[in-house]
């Protein structure tokens, strides 16, 4: 009877050991679960921290900054760097964490024509364009001569993003954890993400970066045509074709009729004394919409006196303002053929309007 007890209990104790184990191993399953989910939320909150950052960066240097604090604040990595590629050159150009100081004795520029450094993690992301990860970094062969420092400040796992420029590979985010296994397929799948949303910045960073060069270049080409505007001897006037407004006129037609540019602009010429006689003016309207130019045309012109006499006629369209404009420059017969003597300031180059 006592032996039948014995091994009552011990079938019994057994038992008993049997579901704390099991409870333990639920638990630490349970456990593992909760920080897996809370690894994985962190970095979804990241992402969306980084889709609002991309929306109002306005450099390269603003993106890698900002970027490296995103990991480091919301996605609770130790280290985040960002790596980027000059030739053979690889420069570090950002970096943030806890774990930032194994960068001391880490060169800030690196010479991928090293044999050493050209078999990195790094190289290969920047060279080959693939994401890769270390999840043991403490026991991995691969890891590199700075190893030991990365250890000593709790680095146990790390991935490297690539991140591309028109589909080319400029740059490599480093993220470390301190934690082996760290990334698991899901969490890389978010880091791929993040890696498509920096990209799209980049692309976001070059695109007004062209479009502000190309608004300079736009500027300057306008400052240059002004100052040809204003310093040529010929009367010229910019008339939008439409409304057959003046929308700009030059010094030397100010001064031919001795009027201020702001009583000038503004105004169409048909409501002035003077100007192109309404017949020809139509002619003139005419030839622009007919041969898209006016080259060479004589007109008839009424002075400010009421004077007829003919005048040659050139235009241009050009874009103006945003309005389809033509460029207007008259010439005084009189002028080409040496007569006018002191009758042709009166009788000064006009233009249609």
């Amino acid at each position: 009877m006592m032996g039948l007890d014995s091994s009552v209990a011990f079938m019994v104790l057994g038992v008993v050991v049997l579901l704390v184990v099991l409870l333990a191993r639920q638990c630490s399953a349970q456990r593992r679960e909760l920080i897996r989910a809370a690894r994985l939320n962190s970095f979804l909150r990241t992402l969306s921290h980084a889709d609002r950052m991309i929306l109002r960066v306005q450099s390269d240097a603003e993106l890698w900054r900002e970027a490296c604090d995103i990991c480091v604040d919301t996605g609770k990595s130790v280290l985040a760097s960002v790596y980027v590629l000059d030739g053979m050159l690889v420069h570090r150009v950002a970096s943030a964490g806890p774990a930032v100081k194994l960068l001391e004795n880490v060169p800030q520029t690196l010479d991928m024509n090293t044999p050493e450094l050209r078999g990195t993690y790094t190289a290969q992301v920047l060279f080959d364009g693939v994401r890769l990860v270390s999840n043991d970094y403490v026991l991995d062969p691969r890891a590199g001569r700075w190893r030991e420092e990365a250890v000593a400040q709790g680095v146990r796992a790390i991935a490297w993003i690539p991140l591309r420029r028109a589909g080319s590979v400029v740059a490599a985010l480093m993220l470390c954890a301190d934690q082996r296994d760290y990334f698991d397929a899901e969490l890389l799948r978010s880091l791929d993400e993040l890696g498509e949303d920096l990209s799209l910045a980049l692309d976001g960073i070059e695109r007004n970066r062209e479009r502000l060069a190309a608004q300079l270049q736009v500027e300057a080409g306008l400052d240059r045509f002004r100052a040809l505007f204003n310093c040529a001897p010929v009367p010229m006037a910019i008339l939008s074709i439409a409304e057959r407004r003046i929308l700009e006129v030059n010094d030397a037609l100010c001064s031919w009729y001795g009027m201020d540019r702001a009583d000038i602009i503004g105004s169409v010429s048909s409501a002035h004394a003077y100007g192109l006689v309404p017949e020809d003016r139509e002619q003139f309207y005419r030839t622009l919409n007919a041969d898209g130019k006016v080259r060479n045309l004589v007109l008839r012109v009424r002075d400010a006196q009421g004077t007829e006499h003919q005048e040659v006629f050139n235009a241009k369209p050009i874009e103006y303002l945003g309005q389809a404009c033509c460029l207007v420059t008259s010439v005084n017969l009189q002028w080409i053929y040496g007569r006018g003597g002191e009758g042709a300031r009166s009788n000064a180059p006009n233009f249609p309007g």
